[in-house]
């Protein structure tokens, strides 16, 4: 079974990822989408990189750009080109699969969207986080019959890391 994190925007959720993973001995890949130091401003940038690589703010890891007063700027051929080789790479190389964040910007990167099916529809784990207010293409996400959802709430994100660590560890459902 798959586990996918949602919930309201900053409740911790990437926070519950990186929480479970330093319980976990084991290979992990994949990918992840994160802010620049510039979050709070009209003109930021959200990035993609390796789950397992460092930030990287430099052009080459932009996938969307916002300005102010106009729509965000996707750059689809990105998730297309580097979100597909690092799914397969975490597919083929590592033991868990990190999928952080999946949402409305990859709305029209169909091989993205395909890659990350592919690799849902086997067997390998996935901790992944799913944009709660999504829609679309994430509704493959939500009802895939290898995924299960789970809310992250203040209530629940400091146990969550322990038990989704138990989970992957037993490979048993929760």
């Amino acid at each position: 079974m798959h586990l996918f994190l949602t919930g309201e925007i900053q409740i911790g959720k990437t926070t519950v990822v990186a929480r479970t993973l330093a319980l976990l001995n084991s290979r992990y890949g994949g990918f992840k989408t994160y802010f620049g130091p510039d979050r709070e401003s009209e003109d930021r940038c959200l990035y993609l990189n390796s789950a397992v690589a460092p930030d990287n703010y430099s052009t080459e890891s932009r996938v969307v750009q916002f300005r102010k007063d106009t729509r965000p700027l996707v750059l689809t051929e990105k998730f297309n080109s580097t979100g597909v080789e690092l799914i397969r790479t975490a597919r083929e190389n590592a033991d868990l699969i990190i999928m952080d964040e999946c949402g409305n910007f990859e709305q029209t990167a169909l091989d993205f969207q395909r890659e990350l099916i592919t690799t849902l529809d086997q067997n390998k784990p996935v901790l992944g986080v799913l944009k709660l207010a999504s829609s679309g293409w994430t509704d493959l996400i939500r009802n895939h019959p290898k995924v299960k959802i789970i809310t992250v709430a203040s209530q629940n994100r400091n146990e969550l890391p322990k038990i989704l660590a138990q989970h992957f560890l037993n490979r048993q459902l929760i």
